[in-house]
């Protein structure tokens, strides 16, 4: 049998012999930089979202907080409101955004809100802060949340929910309403932590959201910054708020603060509605 001669290809400089060997080495070698390509961008995506979960996760521990708030000063001239003040939001003057450790470290003026969330019976919703969590960690307090770049103040409350108490609570709010005319003034210096200086300076909206059942009926899911959950009655909240006042241990996150538009609310029928001196808006 007589053996087929290999295949040439023809150059400006005469034949050069081209075997079969030659061309699927070259496939080869062809397929394995692809393959190569491939991993390398693969590696570059996980170590994207390696960084996000770092950041995340950061986060829930108080250290790196990922988001951005919109941050804002006081008109030229208008003197710095005193702790727990109302302020009208529109004379805020706009400068920007920052990440929200920049916020705390710099002080900087931003938004957020302040929930009671009560159940059908009128019973409050408390939170068990994380013991990771930069202030008042292992302390009670209420739902929480900052207000985020370019969100309305109803729809931090919304998110709020959802994100740190489940997806599924949302379906079951019956009412949102504001307890003062005008959000808040929050001026804290919790002094420096073993993160640096952290001021807050919020205008918080006070808001109360009434759920349609019972919290045995409810199914909470908690994120990783919430320790433990109860629902009191609000007499009862009141009453451990004031004992907490000036007591020896914190178990509360700023007691006189809650203390105080915990008073806004009262008990009627086992129906929580706002008293006479607060106003909606």
């Amino acid at each position: 049998m007589v053996q087929e001669p290999e295949p040439t290809l023809l150059t400006n400089h005469g034949v050069r012999p081209f075997s079969r060997p030659a061309f699927k080495t070259k496939t080869l070698i062809m397929i394995a930089i692809f393959i190569i390509l491939a991993v390398h961008a693969q590696l570059i995506m996980t170590n994207s979202l390696s960084k996000y979960g770092q950041a995340k996760l950061s986060f829930a521990e108080g250290t790196v907080l990922p988001e951005d708030l919109d941050v804002f000063d006081l008109p030229p001239g208008f003197k710095e409101p005193s702790h727990m003040s109302s302020l009208d939001p529109n004379i805020l003057i706009s400068i920007g955004h920052e990440e929200i450790d920049a916020v705390h470290s710099r002080g900087l003026i931003h938004l957020g809100a302040w929930m009671f969330i009560t159940d059908a019976d009128g019973l409050v919703l408390l939170l068990q802060r994380g013991p990771q969590l930069v202030t008042c960690p292992n302390t009670w307090s209420l739902t929480g949340e900052h207000t985020a770049r370019g969100e309305e103040p109803i729809e931090t409350v919304k998110r709020g929910i959802t994100e740190e108490l489940g997806d599924d609570l949302l379906d079951d709010v019956v009412s949102i309403q504001n307890m003062t005319a005008y959000p808040q003034y929050f001026l804290i210096d919790w002094g420096t932590t073993e993160y640096g200086k952290r001021v807050d300076r919020q205008l918080t909206y006070i808001w109360h959201v009434q759920l349609g059942k019972k919290h045995k009926d409810l199914h909470l899911g908690l994120d990783d910054e919430v320790a433990n959950h109860k629902w009191v009655d609000l007499e009862t909240f009141k009453e451990q708020l004031e004992e907490n006042i000036g007591g020896t241990k914190e178990i509360f996150c700023i007691p006189e603060e809650l203390k105080y538009y915990a008073d806004m609310v009262k008990l009627s029928n086992h129906t929580v509605e706002l008293s006479n001196h607060t106003l909606d808006r």
